[in-house]
């Protein structure tokens, strides 16, 4: 993205900026809402920079050009402070952490690195019969009301090596999208011609005038992704699922199953939901490179929902952030390697974003197969996080807690297993993100380069630093690892805010009439 400082008659503005997005966008896409919410989004470096979103314009063509916002920024009197300032440059030079340093004046409990090993390092997930038998079915039921050529591909946690036995199993639906398109618009246009013979049955007996006879058309991709979840929905209950949840009309197309004959449970059924996939083949490898990750990143998630700051429907970071953060503190140690840095080809995939954007998105990395196979032939050259010794899990486990309660620069650091780095977020990345008054926390996605802490609130965010807080001080002084799990949550720090309903309710009153004169 492009940053031009342009010139601003304006008697409260210092300056404007015109932000170029990096891929061109249709009048179509782009909308006046579309630009406000970003204008609302920017934040400078220091989040000294105010918005005023009133002065945020689209300049839209009738042929698709780059989509242009006019945002007008206002300064500050207050100036940075000089602490955040050296924070950021020590930040940009130093990547590995001084874990030994902390671990000085520490004494964790004895038999903390056994117990979290016993408990945490044996979990079992989701056995491969029971996925294979699951997905078997929905992939012949999405043959028979879908497309012929549909394929079913599991991920998500029971498929990355991150999952238990109780996790929630995602099944991607790969169809192309032409295909999908005929077929669905097929289903589309019998859906509407039995709607026509109902209402013509009806007015026939009401004597009232006939309505026009629906026409065979084709229909967009959401609107096929929307009708292929119903299809779904209408014929996998012939193959023992039970339709707990069906959203149509989401911005990716879910159906929620139970699964009635076989063991896996709850299962979420996307459609052309690529991305994701991606994701899982990426978390799989880190998840195979070091025996100590997947039981730390089940040991951090145990923690996070315990004390209720694990969820994205709570306002809280979700389940996939967790385990983005606990991969990155590994790669500051030099623990675990950076794999999409190491990819030795360019990989696309052509997607449409968060916000509803198509555009092509990298999710190249080098597998890890390939990573120990380099290693042991000296091809590649190793982490050197365990030259000097090798840390145990109750050690990892503190330096996490450590790390989020004190080291980690709230407001400019981004948790990046892209690029571990420790880089400051820019203003473009902060678009991407939700802002808060306070320091928040920025967790990059490694395949669509946006910011997660997009579902965090206010008050959430603030809890989120005073547990971070208390497990470590917990840590420090020798909890045992049943006590640390069994910790009651601090009380909030922060109410929620007042919902915007009543505040509407208030605004939107009815008005009298007033009374005719005399």
């Amino acid at each position: 993205p492009t940053l031009t400082r342009k010139p601003m008659s304006c008697t409260h503005l210092s300056c404007a900026f015109a932000v170029q997005y990096p891929e061109p966008a249709t009048p179509a896409v782009a909308s006046r809402r579309t630009g406000y919410k970003a204008a609302r989004a920017i934040r400078n470096a220091s989040h000294r920079i105010v918005v005023t979103p009133a002065r945020l314009f689209c300049l839209l063509g009738t042929s698709p050009v780059p989509f242009l916002a006019i945002v007008s920024l206002k300064r500050s009197r207050r100036p940075r402070r000089a602490s955040c300032r050296v924070a950021c440059q020590v930040a940009a030079e130093q990547v590995v952490l001084p874990l030994d340093s902390w671990l000085v004046d520490v004494k964790l409990h004895e038999r903390l690195a056994e117990d979290v090993k016993e408990q945490f390092g044996k979990v079992p997930q989701q056995t491969a019969r029971v996925i294979e038998d699951a997905v078997a079915r929905i992939e012949k039921g999405a043959r028979q009301c879908v497309a012929p050529s549909a394929s079913a591909h599991p991920f998500g946690s029971a498929a990355n090596g991150f999952g238990e036995t109780s996790s929630d199993l995602d099944v991607l639906i790969a169809v192309e999208d032409e295909e999908l398109c005929y077929y669905m618009s097929y289903i589309n246009w019998h859906q509407r011609e039995q709607r026509y013979e109902e209402a013509m049955r009806r007015n026939q007996a009401e004597s009232l005038p006939l309505r026009e006879v629906p026409r065979a058309s084709a229909i967009s991709n959401k609107a096929a992704m929307g009708c292929a979840v119903q299809q779904l929905a209408e014929f996998l209950p012939s193959l023992g699922f039970q339709v707990v949840r069906l959203l149509p009309r989401a911005r990716k197309p879910l159906v929620t199953l139970e699964d009635r004959t076989g063991e896996a449970g709850e299962v979420d059924v996307s459609i052309n939901n690529r991305l994701p996939l991606c994701n899982t083949e990426l978390l799989s490898s880190y998840c195979s490179l070091d025996w100590r990750v997947r039981p730390l990143v089940l040991l951090a998630k145990v923690w996070a929902k315990n004390h209720r700051v694990c969820g994205a429907n709570e306002g809280n970071l979700s389940s996939y952030s967790w385990t983005i953060m606990v991969i990155y503190f590994l790669q500051l140690l030099d623990l675990l390697p950076s794999l999409q840095s190491m990819s030795p080809a360019s990989r696309s995939v052509t997607e449409v974003d968060y916000w509803g954007y198509e555009r092509g998105f990298e999710t190249g990395f080098l597998p890890a197969e390939d990573y120990l196979r380099g290693v042991e032939t000296g091809t590649i050259q190793g982490c050197r996080g365990e030259a000097k010794r090798s840390y145990s899990l109750a050690e990892l486990l503190y330096g996490l807690f450590k790390f989020y309660a004190e080291e980690y620069n709230w407001g400019d650091e981004v948790v990046s297993i892209r690029a571990p780095e420790r880089f400051v977020a820019d203003g473009w990345f902060r678009m991407f993100g939700k802002p808060h008054p306070e320091p928040c926390i920025h967790v990059e996605d490694p395949i669509e380069l946006r910011d997660l802490n997009i579902v965090m609130r206010r008050e959430r965010l603030a809890q989120l630093k005073v547990e971070f807080d208390h497990a470590r001080r917990l840590l420090a002084a020798g909890c045992s690892l049943e006590e640390f799990l069994s910790s009651p949550p601090q009380p909030d720090v922060m109410t929620a805010a007042m919902p915007t309903r009543r505040r509407l309710r208030n605004r939107h009153r009815s008005l009298r009439l007033p009374r005719p004169r005399s």
